[in-house]
């Protein structure tokens, strides 16, 4: 217990001791500790600044390679529009896909795609961990390197979709009617790209920080023979707990479905093991199945022979909202003295921003949120 001190703290007790089967600390602190092929990733990555600017003018959010994996002959795959009521097969290259989604604006006031070449590196490194985990048989063949991919991709795959922009829209509209001196709106008339711009800019200064939160969890995988699961335009869940939405740290699992047999399941309880491979129960698919009708943003996928699962005759009118509470402490425990006061974001299962704030006057209204909604 000596060691402790070091925290300033000599109360702490040590409630679990769990072996780390990786042989080294689990994290890449932020992108600056990197080795192997998850340096030659970021090296990739990097070299794509200075590549010449691509045509590619139709961009997705969630690769093509992704969605092939629910598809029967790698062209079309069977989707619910949960706005329209409609179910049918469609192309893979036509459905979770924008308009220059990606395209940006870059410091010499000229606008570019290279966004979408860097894509291009992150949706292989996906197409390699996806048919990794789909084909594990051996947990004990995983290495270090693909723990990394695995949090890197899990990361960046939940944060580059169209329903994160909303959120962060939500958010900036928020800042704004709070503060307009400091924040200044997302969005912009004179630059047509600027909400994309400020995407993914956060999005590319953010994976690493957010991969060393999912790369301390255990890897579990859920194998299903009968091939049930499901996925949606939002891939990577996070299970509501009474309509609210708990960070990642506090969820007991981040699920990623990465066929209609198997998903990846990040869960918060350590066995000291690299993976483990679960046979899926009925409970596993429930959970699998209410994660995607509850976090998709529009569209639900099932492969050919569980098509007719998909939920055609359900009404969806709530999605993941913005969600603010007043509290009186910060994030860190410490306490705000009256008429102070801390308001905390999260998430909720609702059909607009669920806000509820405290009567002091220190909040201003933010109506544009609901644009977003």
């Amino acid at each position: 217990m000596a060691d402790l001190e070091l925290f300033g703290n000599r109360d702490w007790t040590v409630v679990k001791s769990v072996r780390n089967p990786w042989g080294q600390v689990p994290l890449t602190a932020g992108g600056q500790s990197l080795s192997g092929r998850s340096r030659e990733y970021m090296d990739k990555l990097v070299s794509m600044h200075q590549a010449k600017d691509t045509v590619s003018r139709r961009h997705h959010y969630v690769p093509r390679t992704y969605l092939r994996q629910w598809s029967s002959d790698s062209k079309r795959v069977w989707a619910l529009d949960t706005v329209t009521g409609v179910v049918k097969p469609i192309g893979v290259a036509s459905v979770c896909v924008e308009e220059n989604f990606y395209r940006v604006v870059g410091p010499d006031g000229a606008a570019h795609n290279r966004v979408e070449l860097l894509f291009g590196v992150v949706d292989a490194e996906l197409r390699r961990v996806q048919t990794l985990f789909n084909q594990l048989r051996d947990p004990d063949e995983l290495e270090f390197d693909d723990l990394i991919g695995l949090g890197v991709t899990v990361a960046v795959q939940r944060m580059r979709t169209v329903q994160q922009r909303r959120l962060r829209q939500q958010h900036n509209s928020w800042l704004v009617a709070q503060n307009p001196h400091d924040f200044k709106p997302i969005e912009d008339s004179d630059n047509p790209y600027s909400a994309a711009s400020f995407h993914t800019q956060l999005l590319f200064s953010a994976m690493w920080e957010a991969a060393d939160v999912l790369t301390t969890r255990q890897i579990e995988v859920w194998h299903d023979p009968r091939g049930r699961f499901m996925t949606c335009d939002a891939p990577v869940l996070v299970p509501f707990r009474r309509n609210v939405c708990p960070s990642l740290l506090e969820s007991p699992y981040v699920i990623w479905p990465i066929s209609p047999h198997r998903v990846v399941a990040l869960g918060s309880d350590l066995l000291g093991e690299k993976a483990v491979i679960r046979e899926a129960t009925g409970k596993h698919v429930g959970i699998v199945r209410e994660g995607v009708e509850r976090g998709r943003e529009r569209m639900i996928f099932a492969s050919a022979e569980q098509h007719d699962k998909l939920p055609r005759t359900k009404k969806f009118r709530r999605r993941i909202q913005t969600r603010l509470r007043c509290s009186h402490l910060t994030p860190q425990g410490e306490y705000v003295e009256a008429p102070g006061c801390c308001v905390e974001q999260s998430h909720a299962f609702a059909e607009g921003p669920d806000i509820a704030l405290c009567d002091q006057g220190l909040h201003r209204a933010a109506p544009e949120m609901w644009m977003h909604s």
